[in-house]
Order: structure tokens, then C-alpha cells, then sequence
């Protein structure tokens, strides 16, 4: 048995999904996940493996940190935002502290090879460890509430202004049809900034609040799966960009753990998966075409929702990732 020391915070998503998820459903491993790794933490157990996305409290003591355990550093996106990026003025500092950390990381785990190719010009240790949900485990079973109306649902964070600008005019073609509720999960007005970016999103997403409509507020990642609950047809609206392709298809995978059917982009990273089962956006028109056929064709839903949940658990399976986590530590330790 390994013993992992897992770094994150209870509120990063990016931690939930790339050092939580992982480590509770990795097989043979005592681990251990904090946010201040204290030194009573440290003394308790002989740990073997340090793993963290990104950033940790040991970034500028390396020598004395690989003393005592071999790093892992994972990364779930590229570390160099566009200028256009809501989050650039923030992350570009800090470029130089995360190619740093690949460079004295002793491996380094990523979701997709756009990643994994760059990561290889400062670490040749890195392993490509795709997103995966444990489904039907914790808050990914497939329950969901009923509802009379047909849900029409998008859920996301605060840097996804101009996606949900991609639904604008096909939604305002919806003025005919009745029978549907759009969703929208992840609403906060906890500051002035949400409050403005949230409220731009409701409007675009509800043609202006004259749909019926819901907000749900935001949730911490250990239960961000019930405004899923809440939805029938999934919108994975997105747009074409060398930064969007970096990232993973963590959306598609979350609506197939609740078995709902997905309208989405075909760009990367989505279109990499051409093989899903979900009903493609390659022109404009599309998104109108196809939201109305799945409004008044609900076996079709149902299909649809059925047949992405079979295809997640056999290409994204979390038992099989986690086995070759798990055997990519255990060399490293035995390394």
C-alpha cells in the first residue's frame, strides 16, 4: 500500500476532480487530502507521495520537500491564459512559478496530449490521466427530479460569457414553443463582479428573463451534481480556441453520469470524442434544430441521456484511469 498526500481546497473544482475524486477511488493507497499540510500531518504518516494541481504551499522549497516524498503535480488546463482570458491579469505572473514546479516535479499527470505535449519540454515524466467520474458513486447517480417541463439547462463558471453568447439568437427562436424551463446552475451574486457577470448570463440565457426560468446557486464540488438534477436537455455551448482545446470534456461526462441528453459544440476538446452520443453543433442553425427536435421528441431524450451514460462508462472509466494512477505512483515509489 502507497500513503498519498493529496493538497487542495474544499472549494476548487479544479482539486475536487484532479487530486479528491482521484485519491478516494484509487485502489491500495492511504491518502490523506488538506489544504495546510501542517507538520503534525506530515510526522503522523511516512507518505510517500505528494500530489497537487498547480500551485502548493511548497513551491519555493523543492530540495527540502523531495527529501521526504516524490511530487506529483497535475495540471487540468494550460497554464498560459489568453489576454482576452477574464483571469489573465491573475495567472500571468504566476507562468513562471508553474513551469517551476513541472521542472522539479517527479511526474507529472494532465488531461489531454495538447497538454501533456507542452508539459514535455520542461518534464519528459508525464502521463496523460483523462477526466473520469465515478458513476453511480457519491453525487453521480442518476437521479433526478421530475418535472412537467422540459429543463433546458447550462451550468458553468465565470469565465464562459461569450459561450453562452453563442445561444443568443437560436434561444430567441424558442418564442413559439411552451412547455420548457431554462436552468441555469451556478448563479452567485456574492459580489458586485458575479452579480454584473451572472445577471449578463441570465439575460442571454432566457431571452431577456421572458422564459420561464431558474436559477440555482452556486455549490462546493462535493455537491455541484444537484443542479444537475434539474435538467433535461444539457447545452454545451463553446468557442473555437487554442485554449478551449486544452482543456477536458469534464462537461459531457457530468450530464452522462445523470443520463441527460446533450446539445454541444463540435470543437475541441468535445470534438475529439466525435464518437459520442450527442447531437453536434457544426453551424449556428444547428442549435435551434436540434433543441427543438429534443423538446417535442422525449424518447428520444431519453435515449439520448441512456446511451451517453453506457458510453461514459466504457471510455472514461474511473475504475480503469484510477488503476493506471495507481500503478504510475507505485513505480514512482519504487523509482
Amino acid at each position: 500500500m502507497i500513503q498519498v498526500l493529496g493538497i487542495t481546497q474544499k472549494q476548487s473544482g479544479c482539486g475536487w476532480h484532479r487530486v479528491m475524486l482521484p485519491l478516494a477511488f484509487m485502489p491500495d493507497a492511504y491518502n490523506h487530502i488538506t489544504n495546510v499540510p501542517t507538520q503534525e500531518i506530515l510526522e503522523e504518516r511516512g507518505f510517500d507521495i505528494m500530489l497537487y494541481n498547480r500551485f502548493s504551499p511548497f513551491d519555493n522549497a523543492w530540495d527540502e520537500t523531495k527529501q521526504h516524498f516524490k511530487v506529483v503535480l497535475d495540471l487540468d488546463d494550460d497554464w498560459e491564459l489568453p489576454y482576452n482570458h477574464p483571469l489573465y491579469p491573475y495567472y500571468e505572473p504566476q507562468k513562471k512559478r508553474v513551469v517551476n514546479n513541472i521542472f522539479n516535479a517527479d511526474l507529472v499527470t494532465c488531461t489531454n496530449e495538447r497538454i501533456a505535449d507542452k508539459v514535455s519540454k520542461y518534464n519528459k515524466n508525464v502521463l496523460i490521466l483523462p477526466n473520469c467520474i465515478p458513476l453511480g458513486e457519491q453525487q453521480y447517480t442518476d437521479f433526478r427530479h421530475d418535472s412537467d417541463l422540459v429543463r433546458i439547462f447550462w451550468a458553468g463558471g465565470s469565465t464562459h460569457l461569450e459561450d453562452i453568447r453563442l445561444l443568443v439568437n437560436p434561444l430567441k427562436r424558442l418564442t413559439a414553443n411552451k412547455g420548457f424551463e431554462m436552468v441555469l446552475g451556478g448563479y452567485t451574486d456574492s459580489d458586485p463582479v458575479s452579480k454584473n457577470y451572472w445577471d449578463q448570463v441570465h439575460h442571454m440565457f432566457t431571452f431577456g428573463g421572458k422564459f420561464p426560468n431558474r436559477k440555482l446557486k452556486s455549490e462546493l464540488p462535493n455537491n455541484y451534481m444537484t443542479h444537475f438534477e434539474h435538467a433535461d436537455i444539457m447545452l454545451i455551448p463553446l468557442q473555437e480556441s487554442e485554449w478551449h482545446a486544452s482543456k477536458s470534456n469534464l462537461k459531457i461526462l457530468e450530464a452522462a453520469s445523470k443520463r441527460i441528453a446533450v446539445i454541444c459544440s463540435y470543437v475541441e476538446p468535445y470534438s475529439k470524442d466525435s464518437d459520442a452520443p450527442v447531437l453536434w453543433v457544426k453551424t449556428q442553425g444547428d442549435w435551434y434544430k436540434h433543441i427543438n427536435y429534443l423538446l417535442n421528441n422525449p424518447q428520444e431524450r431519453i435515449k439520448l441521456g441512456q446511451d451517453l451514460y453506457e458510453w461514459a462508462k466504457t471510455k472514461y472509466n474511473h475504475e480503469s484511469i484510477g488503476a493506471t494512477r495507481r500503478e504510475a505512483f507505485g513505480n514512482l515509489v519504487k523509482a
